[in-house]
């Protein structure tokens, strides 16, 4: 394997990986050696696509590779370490992501190199915010408007938080972007002189 090693683990079902870079393949193995062993051939990879998804409270970068055959090699900038508990793992995850691109300039042009969430999962979300939304405005027409009652402006939240659903999650296709962008080693910043000096 590769120096940039990262271990990930993606929820409570998945097994714990510790990925890694041949000069001819993406492998991962499980935490205790051999358990969830598994790789894709550099050659074989047909779409890389980073997205930001959730963990826990915090957000993290996603990177999912897709084979020929359209299975799926996922792994993140944070690991699941319990319910609810993500530990961050982005200094592992972007020397990885950084070798990944440098290793697939070679095979750039057979693949889709990718930036955005999927359509399934913005439609999803889009139409949770569309029903949030028009639940909540029926609720409080029939509440505020035809009851008369104050307690229908509670409601106005819930309309608020619906279009804000709606807005955040509008369906648009993902992006492509050029993978030398992450193939670059990272600059490191110059300390900013202190005051008074």
């Amino acid at each position: 394997m590769s120096a940039s090693e990262h271990r990930d683990r993606r929820n409570a079902a998945t097994p714990a990986r510790i990925f890694g870079l041949t000069d001819k393949a993406l492998l991962w193995r499980g935490e205790d050696g051999s358990a969830a062993a598994g790789q894709v051939a550099l050659a074989d990879i047909a779409q890389v696509r980073l997205s930001v998804e959730m963990a826990g409270q915090q957000s993290q970068v996603v990177c999912r590779v897709t084979d020929t055959q359209g299975e799926e090699t996922v792994f993140g900038s944070m690991r699941w370490a319990g319910v609810g508990h993500w530990e961050p793992a982005a200094d592992t995850f972007s020397a990885l992501l950084r070798d990944l691109h440098l290793a697939l300039l070679p095979y750039r042009d057979g693949i889709r190199f990718i930036e955005g969430s999927s359509m399934v999962f913005l439609f999803v979300m889009f139409g949770l915010g569309l029903a949030l939304t028009g639940v909540s405005l029926f609720f409080f027409a029939l509440l505020f408007l035809v009851r008369e009652q104050a307690s229908g402006l509670f409601l106005i939240a819930g309309v608020v938080a619906g279009v804000w659903l709606t807005r955040l999650f509008w369906p648009r296709g993902p992006k492509p972007y050029d993978p030398e962008t992450y193939a670059r080693p990272a600059t490191p910043r110059e300390p900013e002189p202190a005051d008074g000096i």
